[in-house]
This record gives structure tokens, sequence and C-alpha cells, in this order.
């Protein structure tokens, strides 16, 4: 017999169509290569040598295929601990990661002709450099963290479109504190991990509250098993080895060493914080997977807007024990604590992104505080570039950093809210769906039937069986 034809949403069409036309009329209109990328008259006037134009490629392209790697493998499989939601996860990722990339290098190219950044007009069109590539990647990066918070509860077209609402913002706030704020975040504490932790937190609690899913029953979808955690733990281990990358990607010099020495030295320490705060606080007196998954990297996330700043080794070891502390914390009495009050946190972003991103901006903030007019043997405004030539003092950038912050917070909150109940709009795939659903794959993809037949009985078994298995808190 014939396999029945399924009818198509028609919406779930026009959306993914429509959206790619349009990049291709945008990219088209609006873009060009950057002299880095052709031998132009121009750039011969400069004295760019085709050496030099190489040196600078190399010296960019490999950490953008390492920030290449965390966006595609490493929270791909990160977000595969859902028993029952691994295709979902690394698909989706993928379609999100894909769009977002392309929308990124547009949005910020608009937003920073709307603001004049670095004197360009509208009239001047959007450079596709490697750099690009990199900043496509880090809002690429803040809609995962916020696809981390709705995992299993959205459909692949409504995420789509709160991601594309979600970079519009982005590209705002991070406008806003370069060109209002002179704010320095490198390794994207406050513009990638906090925006997109707490906009997915707002968009969670407006779109699906934490009393729908228990109503619902399917509370223990949202589970993991030995199988989904390991497969989970391979996006870790991807995620911890090439963070280094994200936060030095775009700086240069010696600042670059800086971080990628600050960034090593607090991601470890935030690992071993993980591990000690997770034996400390389970009742079970044993190490908990989703701790162990997830607040290691914490420390990756905190040191960003300090990681070219900081003094010495000793506080890059300071603040990733802290990430990693506060990290287990939130996993164990913060996440469950926010569930009582309607807010459901699938991947518990807020724990990972959220808070560790908050102490990371606090840091950035002090750090700048205390920065005199000279560091590391060069003129301050080569880091602060708001305050060459005195132009501001060293509290006046302090407090600058922590507007930013602040800033950055009301943005992604007010978004997020209007993004989740917006979502409720947008038609999902398939069109008539249960909510009972939810968590599930065979919601959206293909599944062989041995696998779908087997399936339920499996997943009973291993329940009984694998003394790993846990609901995610």
């Amino acid at each position: 017999m014939s396999e029945e034809q399924v009818p198509k949403n028609k919406g779930v069409v026009a959306i993914f169509a429509t959206i790619q036309v349009v990049m291709i009329i945008l990219f088209g209109t609006t873009c060009s290569y950057g002299d880095e990328t052709k031998m132009s008259t121009q750039a011969a006037l400069a004295n760019q040598t085709t050496e030099n134009i190489d040196f600078q490629t190399l010296s960019v392209y490999p950490l953008y295929q390492d920030t290449h790697v965390m966006i595609y493998i490493g929270f791909g499989f990160l977000m595969t601990f859902l028993k029952k939601y691994g295709l979902s996860a690394v698909g989706f990722n993928m379609l999100l990661a894909s769009i977002m990339l392309q929308w990124t290098i547009l949005v910020v190219g608009f937003w920073h002709r709307v603001f004049k950044m670095d004197g360009h007009t509208f009239h001047d069109r959007i450079q596709l450099t490697v750099a690009s590539l990199v900043g496509g990647d880090f809002g690429a990066a803040a809609v995962l963290i916020t696809f981390g918070a709705l995992i299993g509860k959205a459909g692949p077209a409504q995420l789509v479109v709160l991601g594309l609402f979600e970079i519009f913002l982005y590209g705002l706030n991070e406008s806003i504190g370069v060109h209002e704020y002179g704010a320095v975040d490198m390794g994207g504490s406050m513009y990638v991990h906090v925006f997109g932790a707490f906009f997915g937190l707002a968009a969670s609690y407006s779109f699906m509250s934490a009393q729908t899913v228990e109503e619902k029953d399917i509370k223990k979808k949202c589970s993991s098993s030995r199988t989904s955690d390991t497969f989970a733990m391979i996006g870790t281990l991807f995620l911890w080895m090439f963070w280094p990358s994200f936060n030095g990607a775009l700086a240069s010099g010696a600042s670059k060493n800086r971080v990628i020495i600050n960034t090593v030295l607090s991601i470890s320490s935030s690992c071993s914080a993980a591990f000690l705060c997770s034996y400390m606080l389970r009742k079970s007196g044993k190490f908990s997977m989703v701790d162990i998954q997830n607040a290691t990297l914490a420390g990756g996330v905190a040191v960003g807007s300090s990681s070219d700043l900081v003094i010495e080794a000793w506080p890059a070891l300071i603040i990733g024990t802290i990430a990693g502390s506060l990290s287990v914390i939130g996993y164990v009495f913060v996440q469950p604590a926010l569930e009582n009050y309607g807010l459901h946190d699938t991947c518990g972003v807020l724990n990972l992104h959220g808070m560790p991103g908050l102490l990371g901006g606090v840091s950035g903030a002090i750090t700048a505080a205390s920065a005199g007019k000279s560091l590391y043997g060069h003129d301050v405004g080569s880091v602060f570039p708001a305050r060459a030539n005195g132009a501001r003092s060293a509290s006046y950038q302090g407090w600058m950093q922590a507007a930013c912050l602040f800033t950055t917070l009301g943005i992604a909150i007010a978004g997020g809210l209007f993004g989740g109940y917006m979502m409720k709009f947008v038609p999902d795939l398939p069109a008539e769906t249960e909510e009972s659903e939810i968590f599930e794959d065979s919601r959206y993809w293909e599944i062989e039937e041995d696998e779908a037949d087997e399936e339920a009985p499996a997943m009973h078994k291993n329940a009984k069986e694998d003394p790993m298995s846990e609901p995610i808190y």
C-alpha cells in the first residue's frame, strides 16, 4: 500500500519560503565583499598586500571555525538531553543557527548604520568579511540560548519567527551598548548570554507556563536517560574545549592572548567547582549529569566581559569558581522554585547563561572601574575606546558597563514577553496536534515503525533499570 499523503501546513510553507527569498534579496541589494576579500584600489592604496590580507584572514578564521563548531555541534548535542527529543534538538538547532547567522549580519549592519557607527551610513553597503561571520554566529548563539528555554514546547516555524524578532532587538541592544554607553563586552556575557537567557525565559513564561506542563501530565517526558545524557555530554565537551575561541574570536594582538588564557583558567575552575557543588548539594550524595553538562561551562560565560581586562590569573579563577557554584545552586534550588511561579525553563538557561552572565556583567563593571590610565603597557583607550585621550574616567566607564547590563535585561525581558505571546499566533508543524505530544520527536520527524513501536516499552524499561534517569531540574 502506498503511504497516505499528509496535507501540508500552508502557513509554515509560506513562512520558510518568504524568509529565504527575503534573505536573497537583502543580501543582493545591501551587502558586498569587504576589502579583505578583494584586492581593490582602495586596499592597494592602504598598502594591503595579498600576504597581509591572507594573514588577517588566517588570524580570524581558525577561531571562527571553532565558534562554528560550538554553535552546530556543541549547542546541538547539549540539547539532546531530552530522551525523546534528540532529533528535534540537533535538527532545529541547525535550522535556527543557519537562518540566524544570515539575519544577524543584515540586522547588525542595519543598526550600525542607524547609529552611524564607524562612520557608516545607509549609502554604504554591509561589508562581508570573516569577522562578520563571527558576528553572525554570536547572534545565532543568543537565539540558541533562547531555544534552550523553549525546547520541546515550540515548533520550528514558531522558533524561527521568534528568532527573527529576537535578533532585531539583539542588534538594537548591542548598538546601544557599544555606541551610546561605550561598553566593552569581549566574550558576550551581556550581549549574548544575558540577552539570550532572559529573552528566552520571558518568552517561555508567556508562551507556555509551568502549570500548563503540569496540567497536561507531560512533565515526565521532560527527562533524560543514560543514552541521551551521554550524547548531551558530547556537546558539553565541544563547548568546553572551544569556549576560549568564542570569547577571543574578535580580540586582537596581546588582548587575544589574555582572553584565551583567562577563559581557560575560568572555565577550568568552574568545572572543579561544579563537581564539588553537585556532590555537596544533591540529596543522593552523587554527581548529577545535568549539573556537569551545564555548570562546568559557567566560567566561560562569566569571564566573557572581563576576559581581556583582569589584571592577573587569580581573578579569572575566582570568577570561574563562583560561576560554577552559582550554576549548580540554580539547578538544585532556583529552577524548581521558579516553576512554582509558572516559569518553565526546559534546559536551565537561567543557570548556565543567565546568572553567570549577570556575574560577568558585574565583574566587567568592577574591572572597568578599577582600570588605570594604562593597561599592560598600552593606553587604556586600546581596551576602552570611550576612555581614549581621557574622554571619561574609570568610574564613569564602570557605571556605563552597569547601565549596559540593565538595559540588556530590560530589552530582553520586554521583548521576550511580547515574542512569546506572538508565538501563539504562528502556525505550528503539523497544523493540528495535541499538547500532549510536546517533547516528542514523532511530532515533527519521520521515525521508523519499529522504533516507534518499541520506543514506549523500551523507555519504560530503561526508566526502571537506569538509576541515572531523572527529571531535568
